[in-house]
C-alpha cells in the first residue's frame, strides 16, 4: 500500500514539475521569439544624376539611369558610382514606405555596401532596427529622420575601423585609403579603431588614419539654414505674400506634407497665367575669410505645366535664391532654378534671362522622384567672378509657374570656416 501511495505521490510531483516547467519554458520562449524575431528592411536605390552601379549580393549586376523608377536592393547589395554620378539610397519600413528609416545621399566614386538590415519582425519587440554596412570609398550623406518610429542602430565599416550611429541627425563620411573624416551636422556618432574611441556630436568632425589613430573632434561645417528639414514645421521662415498674374485665378498653396517619411515644404497650385510664392529665412551671417559656402537642397518636383522654367526662363517650380553683400560692400544675388520637364530651346532657355547675373543653367531633376543637389564651393565660384560673399543676408525657396507641385525635404547652406 505504502509503494502505491510513493508511487501516486511521484506521479502527482512529475506531473506538477512538468506543468511548471511548461507554463514557464513556453511564455519564455514566446517572448524571446517575439523579441528576437526579425524580418528584413526595404532598400530602394534610385541614380540621382549619371550611371549607378548595382550589384546584388547574388553577383547579379545592373545600371540605373537618372530617372529611371527606383530599384529594390537585395541583402548584401553594393552601390557604385563614376565620377559623375550621384545614387539614393532609402531604407524603409517592410511594407510601409513612407515610415523611413534613413536616406543616405551617394556621390561620386564611391562604393557602399549593404551587409546586414533588419527589423523586428513584431511591434511588442523592444530591439532597435539595425544594419551593417561597408564604405569602401567614396563619400556619402546619411539622415535619420527625428520622427521615425524608431532609431536606426547603423554601423558603417570602413578601412580604417567602425562608426557607430543610433540617434536621428545628419552625418558626412568621406573616405579613402588614407583616412575616414566623418563630420556630424547633427547628431551624435562613436568612432572605434583598434582599442581607441572617440565620440561626436553636433557640429564637430574626427579623422581616422590608416595607423589606426582617432583625431577630433574639431570643427565642422555649420549649417547657417534653422529648421532646414522643417521638422518644426515652418519656424524659422517667413511666408511670402504670393503673386498672382491673372485677377480671380487661384493662390499658391503651402504647407508641411509627409513625403518619403519625412516632412517636407510643399507648394501645390492649378491655374493659369504666372503666380510665385516663396518662403524666406533671414540668415545674417558674416563669411568672410570663409574657406567653402554650399546650398544642399533634397527635393521632389510632382508636377509642372510649363517647360523648362517657361519663356523667360524665370518660371521655375523651384529656385533657390541666395542675397548677399560682397566685398565691396554691394548687395547681389546668387541663384538656381531647377525643373523637371521641357526640352532647353529658344521658346524654353536654360537660364533666367531676366535675373541678374551670375546666370546659372538651370538643372533638370528626374521627374516625381526624390532627388538632392549640391552646388559647388560658392566662395571660390563668385570668387572667380570678383563678388566674393562677405555677408550672407537671406535664403529664399521659390515655386512659380503657372500649375505646378513641388517638394521641398531639406535646404541647408552649409559652411566652413
Amino acid at each position: 500500500m505504502n509503494g502505491r501511495h510513493r508511487l501516486a505521490w511521484v506521479v502527482v510531483l512529475a506531473s506538477f514539475f512538468v506543468c511548471a516547467a511548461i507554463s514557464i519554458t513556453v511564455p519564455v520562449t514566446v517572448s524571446a521569439y517575439l523579441q528576437r524575431a526579425t524580418r528584413p528592411i526595404e532598400i530602394a536605390v534610385q541614380a540621382n544624376q549619371g550611371t549607378v552601379g548595382v550589384l546584388h549580393g547574388d553577383n547579379e549586376t545592373g545600371a540605373l539611369f537618372a530617372g529611371d523608377p527606383a530599384r529594390q536592393l537585395n541583402p548584401r547589395g553594393s552601390v557604385l558610382t563614376n565620377a559623375n554620378d550621384t545614387a539614393l539610397v532609402l531604407l524603409a519600413v517592410p511594407d510601409h514606405a513612407q515610415n523611413l528609416l534613413a536616406r543616405i545621399q551617394v556621390y561620386g566614386n564611391s562604393n557602399l555596401t549593404i551587409n546586414e538590415a533588419t527589423i523586428p519582425r513584431f511591434s511588442v519587440s523592444s530591439a532597435q532596427p539595425t544594419a551593417q554596412m561597408s564604405l569602401a570609398g567614396g563619400r556619402i550623406m546619411l539622415t535619420i529622420p527625428e520622427d521615425g518610429l524608431q532609431p536606426l542602430d547603423l554601423t558603417f565599416e570602413v578601412p580604417q575601423g567602425l562608426i557607430r550611429i543610433d540617434e536621428p541627425g545628419q552625418y558626412s563620411f568621406i573616405t579613402t585609403n588614407a583616412d575616414t573624416q566623418i563630420s556630424v551636422m547633427r547628431g551624435e556618432a562613436m568612432l572605434q579603431a583598434n582599442d581607441l574611441t572617440l565620440t561626436l556630436n553636433t557640429d564637430q568632425r574626427g579623422i581616422m588614419t590608416a595607423t589606426g589613430t582617432l583625431a577630433g573632434p574639431v570643427d565642422t561645417e555649420r549649417n547657417l539654414i534653422e529648421n532646414s528639414d522643417f521638422a518644426r514645421s515652418m519656424e524659422a521662415w517667413v511666408a511670402l505674400a504670393a503673386s498672382i498674374e491673372m485677377q480671380g485665378q487661384p493662390t499658391v498653396e503651402v504647407g508641411i506634407v509627409e513625403t518619403a517619411g519625412e516632412e517636407a515644404l510643399q507648394f501645390a497650385r492649378v491655374g493659369l497665367g504666372h503666380a510665385d510664392m516663396g518662403l524666406r529665412q533671414i540668415v545674417d551671417q558674416d563669411v568672410t575669410d570663409f574657406e567653402s559656402l554650399k546650398l544642399l537642397v533634397a527635393m521632389r518636383i510632382i508636377e509642372q505645366s510649363l517647360g523648362v522654367c517657361g519663356r523667360e526662363g524665370s518660371e521655375c517650380p523651384l529656385m533657390a535664391r541666395i542675397e548677399y553683400v560682397d566685398g565691396n560692400g554691394v548687395p547681389q544675388v546668387w541663384q538656381q532654378g531647377f525643373y523637371a520637364r521641357g526640352v532647353v530651346g529658344p521658346e524654353t532657355p536654360d537660364v533666367c534671362v531676366t535675373c541678374p547675373p551670375p546666370l546659372n543653367e538651370h538643372e533638370q531633376v528626374p521627374y516625381q522622384q526624390l532627388v538632392f543637389y549640391e552646388s559647388d564651393n560658392l566662395i571660390e565660384e563668385l570668387g572667380q567672378l570678383g563678388i566674393v560673399p562677405r555677408h550672407i543676408k537671406t535664403l529664399t525657396v521659390i515655386a512659380s509657374g503657372h500649375s505646378f507641385e513641388t517638394e521641398v525635404v531639406e535646404i541647408s547652406l552649409l559652411a566652413k570656416e
